[in-house]
Formats: structure tokens, C-alpha cells, sequence
């Protein structure tokens, strides 16, 4: 196995042992990102190889350890100020049975603003290039790999995260309160992510006709840079919350991104609806993702949320559900209940069972308008769609049915 630092100078390596000291031992995080060498700084970490590398940004920290083939294995976040705990016992690409080997390890960019490692590694005489991207301004690390020669088995091959403890599972949000719109937040993530869907376990069967590259972004705290109308921000306390997430091209096309994506629901899939910069509707417009955020307009509430699809795609009108929120579970023959908004006023609403449109509303320029229907048995989803008078259309995240 072979370890290399390319592109460092010998001036930038004895940075990189400074930096050992100060900061790194007392926990605070830098106004950068930093690289150390050697055993790590992470309160109860497992990179304590010479070796192994700390990166540590305003955000997180973490640790990669060529012994473990180039796995992230310790991970803190921000607390109180401080980094805290080791949160990762692994955090690697799974490409199926057999064993990884690490030929390269390469520092492929290094600023105060973006930080590049590239691994070169071997898999059943396969050639595997994974890549971690960290952006200081960005809480999270986009991660990525690509087989450089197509495999002939079916892979059931992916991300897996192993945290140290069990995530704890968060309150659900599926029942919400009337008038709750000050709990929702609107913004648009700016990493690609053209459907949202979260676990620590993104492994899936791969076909061999597919193409060989895989994606996700781990989040720590956030989903990324957003931009909002609201003030966005992350406070440096135990809310600040892990995740992986898929990562998948953004797609442009609205028609054939819903298509795609209820296609998915009908196959029972949990994956959620995205507001992608790129994704656009006939008129060019972006749109905004609308997240349920109670705790308040925190970066890591509105990923939490919209990772589990308490949230709404709109490009001008507003639906609130007010009974079963959307991506909760709603029981048949129970009702539920949303509330449509819009300042230039509303023009009809719709919803749909699987796929299909089974009721609808002509809506005479109201700013505001409150409906329900009840819960049919024997369904996988349903999904309330909202229209203003501009023509603008917002879309729920499916309510899946018991």
C-alpha cells in the first residue's frame, strides 16, 4: 500500500504538523480547513495511525485512515463550540463481496475554502476512484465513487454509514397543528439533489447495464449551502444533526421528474420531492422547497425534514397540511386536511391517489383556502396540488396510507 500527500509542498507539511497544536488540541473549530497528520485530535476517534489524516472545518471534523482502505472513520460536530464526540465508527462505499485495497491516497486540492482527496483502490480486479469534497461554507461532505470498468454480476453496492451509537430517532412531525405556517421554512439546497431520501444504509442491487458510479452527501448539520428568503442559520448546540443522503443527478424537466418520482411511490420507495436549482417548470421559474421546521429555521430542522418529506415543492403558491403532514402516514377512512395560500390569489387544487387525479377544486381568486377528503383503503399514496392565478403550481410530498 502506498500513501501519498501530491500537490502538498514541504512548507505545506509542516502546516500540516503545526497545526497539530493550538486549535487542533483545544477543540475549537478553525475559520478554515485544516489538515493533521498523524493520530487524531477526536474525542474518543479510532485514527491514531501516523498516518491518518484530520480534517477539520467550521463545521465538523473527520478522519481518514489509510489502514482502513481510505474509510472516514471518526466524525464530530460542533457543540456548544467545540467539537464533540467521535459520531462514525465507518463511513465507506460498499461495492459488494470481497475486500478493498488502497493503491493511492492523494490530496488533490487543499485551500481554506475547498478541500479535494481522491483514492485510487482495487476491488476483485476492479479499479474503484472515490473522491471527498468539503466546502468550508458548506456543513457536509459530497461524497462519490466510480468503477473504471464495468462489472458483469448484479452489485448490491452503495453507502454505508456505521455510527458508534444509534441514531435517535427524532420526533415524527406526522401530526401537525392548525395555522402552523410559521413553522415552515422555505429554501433551496444547492447541492444537486434532485430527490431526497436518507439512511445510513444507501446500498442497493446495481444492474450491470447501469453506469458504475455511485453518490451521496453526508450531512453534518445541514444539506448544504441554501438559499432562502429566511434567515438560515446553525447554532453551535446537540441539535446539530448527521445524515446521509442519496445524491443523484438534478433532473430539468418537471413533467418527467414527477413522473419518475410517483413512479417510485407506487413501488412504495420513501424518496421526496427536491427544489433543485436546476429543476424548472414551462416557465423557467426554480422552485423552493417548504420544510417543517417547529424547532425553529435551523439549517439541520430543515434537513431533518425534508429528508423525511414534511415538506412541500412550490413555485409561488403555499399548502399547508393540517392533520397527517406530508411524507407521514395517514390511516384509511381517517381525513385529511390542507390549507392553500397565495397572494395573487388561487385557482384550483387537485389531488391524487397513485397516480391518478380523483378530485378537484375551482378556486375563484381566494388568498386562502381550507379542504379534505378521506382516506381510501387499499392505496400507497396521495399527493395535494395547488394552483394560483399565475398559473404557478406548488406539490405535496406524498401522505403515504396505512
Amino acid at each position: 500500500m502506498r500513501f501519498y500527500k501530491s500537490g502538498l509542498s514541504l512548507l505545506a507539511a509542516m502546516v500540516l504538523t503545526a497545526c497539530s497544536s493550538n486549535t487542533a488540541q483545544q477543540g475549537t473549530p478553525p475559520a478554515g480547513i485544516e489538515l493533521v497528520r498523524g493520530p487524531t485530535q477526536i474525542a474518543g476517534g479510532n485514527a491514531r495511525g501516523p498516518e491518518d489524516i484530520t480534517v477539520r472545518t467550521p463545521h465538523f471534523t473527520f478522519a481518514i485512515s489509510p489502514a482502513s482502505q481510505g474509510a472516514l472513520v471518526d466524525l464530530a460536530l460542533v457543540e456548544n463550540g467545540v467539537f464533540g464526540k467521535d459520531r462514525i465508527e465507518s463511513l465507506d462505499f460498499v461495492p459488494g463481496d470481497g475486500e478493498l485495497s488502497l493503491d493511492v491516497l492523494t490530496i488533490t486540492e487543499h485551500s481554506p475554502e475547498r478541500l479535494v482527496i481522491d483514492l485510487k483502490r482495487q476491488w476483485n480486479g476492479h479499479t474503484l476512484l472515490s473522491r471527498y469534497e468539503v466546502s468550508r461554507d458548506y456543513p457536509g461532505i459530497k461524497l462519490s465513487t466510480r468503477l473504471q470498468s464495468p462489472v458483469k454480476d448484479t452489485l448490491f453496492a452503495g453507502y454505508r454509514l456505521q455510527r458508534n451509537e444509534p441514531a435517535q430517532p427524532g420526533p415524527s412531525h406526522n401530526e401537525v397543528t392548525r395555522m402552523v405556517q410559521n413553522h415552515w421554512t422555505a429554501a433551496q439546497p444547492q447541492n444537486p439533489l434532485g430527490e431526497l431520501y436518507e439512511t445510513d444504509d444507501l446500498r442497493r442491487s446495481r444492474q450491470p447495464s447501469q453506469a458504475g458510479e455511485f453518490s451521496a452527501w453526508l450531512s453534518a448539520g445541514s444539506l448544504g449551502g441554501l438559499l432562502s428568503d429566511k434567515e438560515m442559520y446553525t447554532i453551535a448546540s446537540d441539535q446539530a444533526s448527521l445524515g446521509l443522503f442519496e445524491l443523484n443527478p438534478a433532473a430539468s424537466n418537471l413533467d418527467s421528474y414527477l413522473s419518475v418520482m410517483r413512479q417510485r411511490w407506487d413501488r412504495g420507495e420513501r424518496v421526496y420531492l427536491s427544489a433543485s436549482p436546476l429543476l424548472k417548470d414551462g416557465r423557467q421559474k426554480s422552485a423552493k422547497l417548504y420544510a417543517y421546521t417547529p424547532k425553529g429555521r435551523l439549517s439541520a430542522d430543515f434537513a431533518t425534514a425534508a429528508a423525511k418529506g414534511h415538506s412541500f415543492l412550490s413555485f409561488g403558491p403555499e399548502i399547508y397540511p393540517v392533520t397527517t403532514n406530508f411524507g407521514g402516514v395517514a390511516a384509511p377512512y381517517s381525513e385529511t386536511q390542507v390549507e392553500f395560500r397565495s397572494e395573487v390569489g388561487l385557482a384550483k387544487a387537485e389531488v391524487w391517489l397513485d397516480g391518478k387525479q380523483v378530485a378537484g377544486w375551482n378556486i375563484n381568486g381566494a388568498k386562502w383556502f381550507r379542504t379534505g377528503v378521506p382516506v381510501p383503503p387499499n392505496r400507497t399514496w396521495m399527493q395535494w396540488i395547488v394552483e394560483d392565478k399565475q398559473g404557478n403550481r406548488a406539490y405535496s410530498n406524498p401522505i403515504w396510507v396505512k
